[in-house]
């Protein structure tokens, strides 16, 4: 039987409410302030009228005087409800007004100002502007301006530049940029040339820029390469300057949240401040007022990312609510941090900043208690056991929208963030030093960034080594089949706590782990390579020894040019490369060294596409990709000169043969040459024909040349190149091939032309050519 206690209640109180009442007691400002977000986030999908939404409220508003209490919280949380809902589709429709559109394919001078850091990619400069004007007529939009690679311009110049104004690119599987620019009011893209910067901003954002510039100015002093793009990354979040692979690296070890600033950056500058007034023997208001204006000052300098305004939404009111004398709730910062973003941007709830740093806080506040719970009694420092929450917690939570959005996430996120927590801080704080102290000794500044750049130094190489661990990344797929996993282990434990004795225990949680997650870590340190999906045009003229076979990839197409001899196996290198699906496969003549593995690939893989010109003559390993493809249901299409094909921004146009030809005839003068275009590049592939069949072509002026025949000796290639132009050479042929090729006579044709880059697959293995329709790069693999 179970003691009876008595409860004292003090005279004249009531009984404690339930925990409920006493929670909406407690949070009902925080109720109101999320119910205008979900209006705010539906105006994304549901639109209103203000007739509509004024009759809504206003029929809310009367019954208000009725209602008391919970329900008229209740009424007035639907009444801001559809008044976000009502906002967000004038901000929408708003940011979906474009003067621009309707110049798409026209060019003229502009007058834009920068209003973001420039990101750098292979081919261009990609600057966020707001336009000015455009043919001396003014405009007031945001657009995407892109710039020949070179000197990026600082944020906020206000530039002159000829630009044509093009529609942005559509979905291709992948990263829809018209979308994400339409999200924040950019409906056109403007391809510009030489620019000339005439001024500055002024005003609130001019103060802000010349901010920035002081603490890059203070960074640059004592750093230099990635170490200071890693140091502006974690103070500024502008992480432009950092290789391709250095960023691949925070990403796959989960760190990536150190490049963009984080709220912590927020809660360190706020909590300096009032610490240097405590110091300073200042009072109370006056450093809650100096952190405010800190806040104010680092939002101005880093600009509008959605962790940022959330933390200084966050500290802001965490001082006000100090100086007015009124209860902090940290759900209440949140939400009005998320009110502040959506009602400015509604469809920043649709971007994955968003999600991540709402997500993550909203973990914090939940788990890491928790979580922390979990780790006492164990032998950890107070520190550790904290970081040790906090990166589980946000680790978990964050995941699966990473997966959404990516379609990949870090496996070693947990230890990554231990290992590298504790250089951020150091990172953070001797950065802004070294911008206070820069206008007063500049000696000092240049130590303390020094400083701040060994200290990203670790974080760098922190994430470069747990980037190069087995399985640092996961799938969908991989991460369901560990969590579940994980969850049989857990489940496993505890039901052996209460089935064994203590001494079998371990052994006992030790073998069902080993069991369990054996299986699991073989499979996921051994995934299957997945494709690595190209920006523009990615050739690659595979190393099939003597023969040919040359993949043409872009962000939605993959066609593959003849498939080498049967010993290449080719097949099993596309899979290697991720490639598991053709959009086409073509032969172009019947010959074992380019088409002997057309079987394999056919049986293999799924192809969209057989192309073959139907030459009189034919060859056995012709006869069987045709019956396999037949056999596999793939169409089979004879294209001859005229044709024109084009899938995925890839336009294939065909020169030759003119017909079937002779039986009798040498299949090379009848064999398929083909023009691959993508946007200005062209490339010449025509397989064995030679100049006395590729002179009399409608060509000229290509970017890459394929040379015919492995490069045999070609007595008219002199004078093809002359007209060809090419600015990339490659030769398709086996090392110490029994033919001499390429041949000393079509190597010194190559040699004269100037500023012809000539690359061999027997010296130089597989050789990758890239473009963006304008630009080349080569890169090889051997």
């Amino acid at each position: 039987m179970r003691d009876a206690r008595l409860r004292l209640v003090p005279a004249g109180a009531a009984p404690a409410a339930p925990a409920a009442r006493r929670a909406f007691e407690l949070h009902w400002p925080t109720l109101l302030a999320g119910a205008a977000c979900l209006g705010l986030a539906a105006s994304n999908w549901v639109s209103t009228g203000p007739v509509l939404a004024g009759a809504l409220c206003a029929a809310c508003l009367v019954g208000l005087s009725a209602l008391a209490g919970q329900a008229r919280v209740a009424v007035l949380a639907l009444v801001l409800a559809v008044a976000g809902l009502w906002w967000g589709t004038l901000r929408l429709d708003a940011l979906g007004e474009s003067a621009l559109v309707s110049s798409i394919g026209e060019s003229g001078p502009v007058e834009v100002v920068v209003t973001g850091p420039a990101r750098r990619t292979s081919w261009a400069l990609r600057v966020p502007v707001q336009v000015r004007s455009f043919r001396d007529e003014r405009v007031r939009e945001r657009a995407l301006l892109l710039l020949p690679v070179g000197r990026s311009p600082p944020r906020g110049a206000i530039l002159e530049t000829v630009v044509r104004v093009e529609e942005p690119r559509a979905a291709e599987r992948g990263f829809d940029e018209r979308a994400w620019l339409a999200r924040q009011g950019a409906h056109v893209v403007l391809r510009g040339g030489a620019w000339r910067a005439i001024d500055a901003r002024s005003g609130i954002l001019g103060l802000g820029d010349r901010l920035r510039d002081r603490i890059a100015r203070a960074v640059g002093r004592g750093t230099d390469g990635v170490r200071r793009s890693l140091v502006l990354g974690v103070v500024l979040g502008e992480d432009e300057g950092l290789p391709q692979r250095v960023r691949e690296d925070f990403r796959a070890s989960g760190l990536a949240h150190l490049l963009a600033v984080s709220g912590q950056n927020v809660v360190f500058i706020a909590g300096a401040v009032i610490a240097a007034g405590w110091l300073l023997r200042l009072a109370r208001v006056v450093r809650e007022v100096l952190a405010i204006v800190a806040i104010l000052g680092y939002v101005l300098a880093v600009g509008w990312q959605p962790s940022v305004v959330r933390a200084a939404v966050a500290g802001g009111l965490a001082s006000l609510a100090w100086l007015a004398a009124r209860p902090a709730d940290r759900w209440h910062f949140l939400a009005v941090g998320a009110l502040v973003l959506l009602a400015w941007t509604p469809a920043s709830v649709l971007e994955p900043g968003f999600q991540l740093s709402f997500g993550a806080v909203a973990a914090i506040f939940v788990g890491v208690p928790r979580a922390r719970a979990r780790l006492d009694g164990y032998p950890l420092p107070g520190g550790v056991a904290d970081a040790l929450s906090v990166a589980a917690v946000c680790g978990l939570a964050t995941a699966p929208i990473v997966l959404f959005h990516f379609g990949q996430a870090p496996a070693y996120t947990v230890p990554a963030n231990l290992l590298a927590f504790p250089a951020v801080p150091a990172v953070l704080a001797l950065g802004l030093l070294a911008a206070l102290l820069e206008p007063l000794s500049p000696e000092a500044a240049t130590a303390l960034a020094w400083l701040s750049g060994w200290a990203a130094a670790w974080i760098a190489g922190v994430a470069g080594r747990v980037a190069s661990l087995p399985g640092a990344e996961l799938d969908a797929r991989t991460a369901l089949v560990a969590l579940v996993a994980a969850a049989a282990c857990g489940l496993g434990i505890r039901s052996a706590r209460r089935r064994l004795a203590p001494p079998a225990r371990i052994p006992a949680a030790a073998a069902a782990t080993a069991l369990l997650l054996g299986p699991l870590a073989w499979w996921a340190t051994s995934p299957a390579t997945a494709w690595e999906r190209p920006v523009g045009l990615r050739v690659t003229f595979l190393d099939v020894g003597q023969g040919d076979s040359v993949l043409l990839e872009t962000p939605s197409a993959r066609v593959l040019v003849d498939q080498g001899p049967p010993e290449a196996r080719v097949a099993r290198e596309l899979e290697d490369m991720g490639v598991r699906t053709l959009s086409a496969l073509v032969l172009t003549h019947p010959q074992r060294d380019h088409v002997g593995g057309a079987p394999e690939i056919l049986r293999t893989m799924r192809v969209g596409t057989l192309l073959d010109p139907g030459l009189a003559a034919t060859g056995p390993e012709r006869e069987e990709a045709v019956a396999a493809a037949r056999a596999r249901g793939v169409p089979v299409r004879v294209v001859r000169a005229g044709a024109r094909l084009a899938v995925g921004g890839l336009v294939l146009r065909v020169l030759w043969p003119p017909g079937p030809g002779l039986p009798s005839e040498d299949p090379n003068l009848n064999a398929l040459v083909l023009v691959a275009s993508y946007g200005e590049a062209d490339v010449l592939l025509p397989a064995d024909a030679e100049s006395d069949v590729t002179s009399r072509l409608p060509v000229s002026d290509v970017e890459v040349l394929k040379v015919a025949h492995h490069g045999s000796a070609d007595p008219g290639l002199d004078e093809q190149l002359r007209d060809l132009r090419p600015r990339v050479a490659v030769v398709s042929c086996g090392r110490d091939n029994e033919y001499g090729h390429p041949r000393p006579e079509t190597l010194a044709a190559l040699e004269d032309v100037s500023g012809l880059a000539v690359y061999r697959t027997d010296e130089d293995g597989t050789v990758v050519v890239e473009s963006d329709g304008r630009g080349l790069r080569v890169r090889t693999e051997g």
